[in-house]
């Protein structure tokens, strides 16, 4: 049998003896009470973050292939994305995304992406998220026609801060040609 359950049997017995018995009761529930709440933790850190925002899409579809948002570990984009949203409609011009499930740790950038079903890994990207409220970071090298950013903007999920909204992304869709 616990101590504490022994220690009120015990109490029990003694008060049954005396006048004190409804005070005694009433103050080894107070103790059970205190002792069975779960105040040693009241607050929980969540253990995944989540991005989320609006990207504008600028040019005209590729005719084939998947245009999806993704964000990264590294930069410049290698391996497969730490999360990735389902590809996006062909035509649409605004499309709202939210990545969940997001892994606590430092992401080198977000980006938008388009793969070339005939080369699946020339993988292009379309866009970055640089917190840049004109959409002015993604340009095209006149010369190669090749993309050229601004650093991307690193995002830190912690337990800081898990959730992240606003990141909006212009995505080019020239560049997928």
């Amino acid at each position: 049998m616990p101590s504490t359950t022994c220690n009120l049997l015990i109490l029990g017995v003694i008060m049954k003896r005396n006048k004190l018995f409804p005070f005694a009761a009433l103050a080894a529930v107070m103790l059970l009470v205190g002792a069975c709440s779960d105040d040693k933790n009241p607050t929980k850190v969540p253990e995944f973050g989540s991005v989320e925002g609006r990207v504008t899409f600028d040019g005209t579809w590729p005719s084939s292939g998947d245009v999806q948002v993704s964000i990264w570990a590294s930069w410049p984009p290698a391996g497969p994305p730490s999360g990735a949203t389902s590809p996006i409609a062909s035509g649409s011009t605004i499309y709202d995304y939210r990545l969940e499930g997001l892994s606590k740790g430092t992401y080198k950038a977000l980006t938008v992406g388009w793969r070339d079903p005939a080369n699946p890994a020339g993988a292009r990207v379309l866009g970055i998220y640089l917190n840049d409220p004109n959409n002015t970071g993604v340009t095209v090298d006149p010369t190669t026609h090749a993309p050229s950013f601004a650093t991307p903007l690193t995002i830190d999920i912690s337990n800081a801060k898990t959730d992240f909204t606003g990141l909006n992304v212009k995505a080019d869709l020239a560049l997928a040609q």
